[in-house]
């Protein structure tokens, strides 16, 4: 029987792990040149790229209850039966996209500093303040790898995929929790990893 191929998904739960127990051993977090403009005292410690970005929400179509026009530039108006079933199909087709589903948004690259996420792509930037996101969440991915899953404040659930999301849960959750989280590891990764050297 042969081993699997170390993939960027385990290598990724390895440095989660290894730095999980370095941090709760009282190591301090890395430090690195930011490419991002930082505040007074912010600290980068990270930086994560290519990592997907989705968007948990509807598609907010609007739906008008009044009557509806319909047809060339006059337009006819529907009423009796015809309106109805215009309606009612047009209120299913309006409720079927304010129900949320997962939206790729791009990708960005993402630095971890001392106080934020800052997130780049696609010719934008944006931060989400830890102060103001919910917990960070290690979730699965679309494709079924890795990502971390948090909602700003006023904004739909986001969630970051990656190879390497288990490490980025990691080191947020020592910024904002004052100490490491657990790392739920993949069953056998330790073993594959100590047996391939790469662990000890």
């Amino acid at each position: 029987m042969s081993t699997p191929a170390w993939t960027a998904v385990d290598e990724g739960y390895l440095r989660a792990y290894e730095w999980a127990g370095a941090l709760a051993g009282g190591a301090a977090l890395p430090q690195e040149p930011s490419p991002v403009q930082l505040g007074p005292g912010e600290i980068a410690h990270a930086r994560f790229a290519p990592v997907g970005v989705a968007g948990f929400f509807g598609e907010n179509a609007e739906y008008r209850k009044s009557f509806f026009l319909i047809g060339g530039p006059v337009g006819l108006a529907l009423t009796g039966a015809a309106s109805l079933a215009h309606n009612a199909s047009k209120k299913a087709e309006a409720e079927r996209k304010a129900r949320p589903r997962w939206h790729v948004l791009g990708s960005a690259d993402i630095v971890v500093t001392s106080q934020r996420l800052a997130a780049t792509g696609n010719g934008r930037s944006g931060s989400f303040w830890y102060a103001e996101c919910g917990p960070l969440q290690l979730a699965a991915a679309q494709g079924g790898g890795p990502a971390v899953q948090f909602q700003p404040a006023g904004q739909p659930v986001l969630r970051l995929e990656s190879p390497f999301a288990p490490l980025l849960f990691v080191f947020v959750h020592h910024l904002m929790d004052g100490r490491p989280p657990g790392v739920p590891m993949p069953a056998g990764l330790l073993d594959r990893a100590r047996a391939q050297g790469r662990a000890s």
